[in-house]
């Protein structure tokens, strides 16, 4: 059998479409569009990796990727051939050979996301796949305020789906952020990962706070009491975006806060 070359690679997708980035059986997946492709210009079968397994109606702007390909010598335009093969809605922008033992999920030390709500009395209609649009407006001082608590290594079982499966509940925030613009509220968290819904349980949650000055908790006693019940709702898929992964031995794998936004 011939050695395996190991390849990176980043991606963007709208998840509107899309059952989440993992496979599944009868459902769209980013996974199964990946692997189709590659398949349509080698010839060989690959599974494809990711650094952060979204949901159904995710999106992500810098999704980082690996696969392995044997004898990979004959000059392949990577990028181009992916792409010939994708849907419109989901592209590749980068490829790279690594190391043989890279994994983006296991070598990744952080990931970030970023959720954006829109507020207002009327909704949006060409922004509803790609927003969380919340009527009341927000106590942004409240807000900041509260993501400060988030920070830090705390155990986050309260904000954790009932699917989770995760064997840890304790996750470190390294960043709770906002910045605010025409009425679009844009959070960024970064963690070295992150429990099933975590991160819509805390928009939720956030969201229920920042619009009721007379919230009976605040996240820090949420966290505390490590119950369910004390959170939020789930905030909506549409609003969340994966950001990208970092890694020790890779550069430019995510997309900066401020330069997502601008491009808004």
């Amino acid at each position: 059998m011939r050695a395996l070359t190991r390849f990176v690679g980043i991606c963007q997708y709208d998840g509107t479409l899309f059952s989440g980035f993992q496979f599944q059986k009868n459902a769209r997946s980013v996974q199964d569009e990946l692997e189709k492709a590659l398949k349509s210009f080698t010839n060989l079968s690959s599974r494809v990796n990711c650094a952060g397994r979204t949901d159904k109606g995710v999106h992500a702007l810098s999704q980082i990727f690996d696969f392995s390909v044997e004898d990979p010598s004959r000059n392949i335009n990577w990028i181009a051939a992916f792409n010939s093969s994708l849907p419109d809605d989901l592209v590749v922008t980068h490829v790279e050979e690594v190391d043989s033992n890279f994994h983006a999920r296991f070598s990744a030390y952080e990931r970030s996301y970023v959720y954006l709500i829109k507020v207002g009395e009327i909704r949006s209609t060409f922004l509803r796949n790609y927003v969380y649009h919340v009527s009341k407006p927000l106590d942004l001082k409240l807000l900041s305020k509260e993501l400060v608590g988030i920070i830090g290594t705390h155990d986050f079982s309260a904000f954790r789906s009932s699917q989770c499966s995760a064997k840890d509940p304790v996750k470190t925030i390294s960043k709770a952020s906002f910045e605010e613009r025409d009425n679009l509220i844009c959070i960024e968290f970064s963690a070295n990962a992150f429990l099933h819904n975590m991160i819509r349980i805390l928009i939720g949650t956030l969201v229920e706070i920042s619009t009721n000055a007379d919230s009976e908790y605040t996240i820090t006693d949420i966290i505390s009491s490590k119950d369910r019940a004390l959170a939020g709702k789930t905030a909506p898929a549409n609003g969340l975006y994966f950001l990208g992964a970092k890694y020790k031995d890779i550069q430019n794998t995510n997309i900066h806060f401020k330069k997502f936004f601008d491009s808004l």
